[in-house]
């Protein structure tokens, strides 16, 4: 079985990818801390997110329906209560910068960045092993736009991992982000 394209990927789920990829680099820059300065890791929640134009009405939907509306959770410096570690694994030495998971009926959403002396090879061999392992299949390409990046897909394309990495001053920061299928939390 071929693995399947980013390009083929239903439309919804190529836009889970891209918001993946965009809001782990805001998630990036919003929990960056100057440098030599100490972060204390604290953990924010709620019950569900800010409700925007685009999803109150997904919020009365969800009411009228029964179905729970999601939750998330964010941590600086620690991952957050529940993290799947086990579809989602650090390399050993790796600092955590920040956390995220928002758990929804049909899909969720884990992510986290984290810092080591590892190469970006080295990073996305990492992953390579652990998700292939665990029957995702590795995407054609290793960059976009320069920057070292690899997407994995499972379940048909319905569970999708993308990590990305950036260097700077030897030290690579990257990020590791799931869709994943409620089963894959447990």
């Amino acid at each position: 079985m071929n693995p399947t394209p980013l390009r083929a990927l239903p439309s919804r789920r190529r836009q889970l990818v891209a918001a993946a990829t965009v809001s782990a680099a805001l998630f990036l820059g919003a929990c960056s801390s100057p440098a030599g300065q100490d972060v204390p890791p604290t953990t924010a929640s709620t019950s569900a997110p800010a409700p925007s134009a685009t999803d109150s009405s997904a919020s009365a939907a969800a009411s009228a329906s029964g179905t729970p509306a999601p939750s998330a959770e964010t941590a600086v410096k620690e991952l957050v209560a529940g993290f799947p570690t086990q579809v989602l694994p650090l390399p050993k030495g790796a600092a955590i910068q920040a956390s995220s998971l928002e758990k929804g009926a049909t899909v969720s959403v884990a992510q986290v960045t984290a810092t080591t002396t590892e190469t970006p090879a080295q990073i996305l061999e990492f992953y390579t092993t652990s998700l292939t392992a665990q029957g995702f299949k590795a995407q054609p390409g290793d960059a976009v736009d320069g920057v070292p990046l690899k997407t994995y897909v499972r379940a048909d394309g319905q569970e999708i991992v993308t990590v990305s990495v950036v260097v700077t001053s030897g030290t690579s920061t990257f990020t590791a982000g799931a869709t994943l299928l409620p089963g894959s939390l447990k």
